[in-house]
Parts: C-alpha cells; sequence; structure tokens
C-alpha cells in the first residue's frame, strides 16, 4: 500500500506544482488553513479522520472514473493525473464497515 500511495503523491505533487505553481505542502496548508484545521503535517495520525469529514470519497471516486473513461485508448502516462487508484479504493471498501462503506460506494 505504501508504494502505491507514495507513487500517487510523487503525481500530485508534480501535478499541482505544474497547475498551480504550488508545491503540495503550500498547497495543503491552504486547503487546511480554508478549513480551520490547523497545518498539513506529514505523516499525520488522523489523517483519514480528516479527509473522511472534509473530503468526499465518493465524488473523487467519480472524478477519476471520468478522467480515466476520458483518456480512452491512451496510455496511463497519457493520461494526467489519470490512475486507478480508485479501483483499490473500491475493493478495500468492501471490507469497511457499512456505514463507512457508503461513503465510498
Amino acid at each position: 500500500m505504501n508504494v502505491l500511495s507514495s507513487g500517487f503523491c510523487f503525481i500530485l505533487r508534480i501535478i499541482l506544482r505544474i497547475t498551480t505553481g504550488q508545491s503540495i505542502l503550500y498547497f495543503l496548508n491552504d486547503k487546511f488553513k480554508e478549513l480551520g484545521i490547523g497545518k498539513y503535517q506529514k505523516n499525520m495520525n488522523d489523517i483519514f479522520t480528516i479527509l473522511m469529514k472534509y473530503g468526499n470519497p465518493k465524488l473523487a471516486i467519480r472524478y477519476a472514473k471520468r478522467i480515466i473513461k476520458d483518456g480512452e485508448g491512451k496510455t496511463s502516462t497519457e493520461i494526467a493525473p489519470g490512475t486507478k487508484v480508485y479501483e483499490l479504493v473500491e475493493e478495500l471498501a468492501k471490507y469497511l464497515p457499512e456505514e463507512v462503506q457508503n461513503l465510498f460506494v
């Protein structure tokens, strides 16, 4: 799982740098500040809780699927920012308690 998340984080950092000129740290700190939840720190113990409270996993999965669909016929390197991490998330969500599972699928 760490390899998968590391690869995804690397891609996200590159995309943010190219599209906004910001590093991921500045981007996350801005978002955390907007939400009034302090400052982002690497390896936060409660990051999943924060993402579940302020994020929208279903929406993120929907966007990811759309990016992949729009890139149909292209290689994965030609689809940016397109990964199939959502497939793993959907599969792992099956093992979550039902009330949490509904937030993902």
